[in-house]
């Protein structure tokens, strides 16, 4: 809808970038995280964790949210997290959670370190370096935060990551745009991923996911005595592709999912998402395949409200260099240079939108 400029004088009434804090959650609330909310004034809403590297935590079109949440809520950031599996008891969940920047996926050796899970990045505050909101007056549309983070410690490595977060009034999409720099003075291993948690009501039995490429299996847990990376027929790989029912083996920590070499349109980008034709809404999910070329669909389908899946372009390896025989399962940054990523984030609400999508989809194969 075109903005009746003689009917308004605040531009957030329709939409934009407000900041602020959210108590933690808990009987008492807790310390607070600095947030800032985003409207896009076409019915999709988001929060972003400012305290959390600038992820993206809950976010709905509507009255259908679109992320799944994890029990914690959203946390402030500590250290303690960093050691193990430990990152899981300070993860919010959300649309959004980058990994990295310097080791991703499990906790493993690499070249002497002992890794943790998915990094460290969500753990690290983001300052803010320009906010600027519409101003349909002026003919300014569009709204835009731009932060920057820093992981670093004394003797390196030194990773500082400038986020900009971009949506135009009036249209249902999230531009992120990420500009990873090596400040160090030595080279530094670099990999990264954007988790997307989707969950219910988006994210519902006989909702189907939209990608295609070449592919392989994980389980966990494994079969005893065998390793989480399992031999699995195209047959059964495509069944992945539609959302179950709960799943009593995913009580716990179980959980499947495909690693995708995911197969590129002819501009260079990948196109995935899911569509609940149900809900006749979806998500589609878009990002340069040069600089992410591979994506996981992690799923965890628990019987008792843990019911998520996820949509993962990374750079880099989740399973580590030991088992990941990808040309990138070890990669660095030297000294200055600069790694760019871009993911696009857009709500489809029609049936124009999801044949479009549509047509990205395709069979996945071993």
């Amino acid at each position: 809808m075109k903005p009746d400029l003689a009917k308004f004088e605040n531009a957030l009434q329709l939409g934009g970038i407000r900041t602020g804090t959210l108590d933690s959650p808990g009987a008492g609330g807790g310390c607070a995280t600095r947030v800032a909310f985003f409207d896009t004034g076409a019915g999709l809403r988001f929060t972003v964790a400012l305290d959390r590297g600038g992820d993206i935590v809950d976010a709905s079109f509507n009255q259908f949210a679109l992320a799944w949440l994890s029990p914690n809520g959203l946390l402030p950031p500590s250290p303690a997290y960093h050691t193990g599996i430990e990152w899981l008891r300070g993860w919010a969940g959300g649309l959004v959670t980058t990994c990295g920047p310097e080791y991703m996926g499990g906790p493993r050796e690499e070249d002497g370190v002992r890794t943790s899970l998915h990094g460290r990045y969500s753990g690290q505050p983001a300052r803010i370096e320009t906010l600027r909101n519409p101003d349909p007056h002026f003919g300014r549309h569009e709204m835009e935060l731009g932060l920057v983070i820093r992981d670093s410690r004394f003797f390196g490595p030194v990773f500082e990551i400038r986020r900009t977060i971009r949506c135009t009034l009036g249209v249902p999409e999230i531009h992120i745009e990420d500009a990873v720099t090596n400040r160090g003075d030595m080279r530094a291993a670099h990999h990264w991923l954007y988790h997307c948690n989707l969950g219910w009501p988006l994210l519902d039995q006989g909702a189907r996911f939209v990608y295609r490429g070449k592919s392989e299996y994980w389980i966990v847990p494994p079969p005893p005595g065998q390793d989480i990376v399992q031999p699995l027929s195209a047959a059964a790989m495509n069944k992945l592709k539609r959302v179950p029912a709960s799943l009593p083996e995913h009580a716990g920590m179980g959980e499947r999912g495909l690693i995708v070499d995911t197969a590129a349109e002819r501009d260079g980008w990948c196109r995935v998402g899911l569509i609940n034709d149900k809900l006749k809404l979806g998500l589609e999910i878009s990002y340069p395949k040069k600089a992410l070329p591979r994506m996981a669909n992690w799923q965890h389908y628990g019987p008792r409200g843990s019911y998520v899946s996820g949509l993962e372009p990374f750079s880099g390896s989740l399973l580590g260099s030991a088992r990941d025989k990808h040309k990138l399962a070890k990669q660095f940054v030297e000294p200055g240079e600069t790694r760019n990523y871009q993911l696009k984030l857009r709500v489809l609400a029609s049936a124009g939108g999801f044949a479009a999508l549509g047509k990205c989809d395709g069979p996945v194969h071993p």
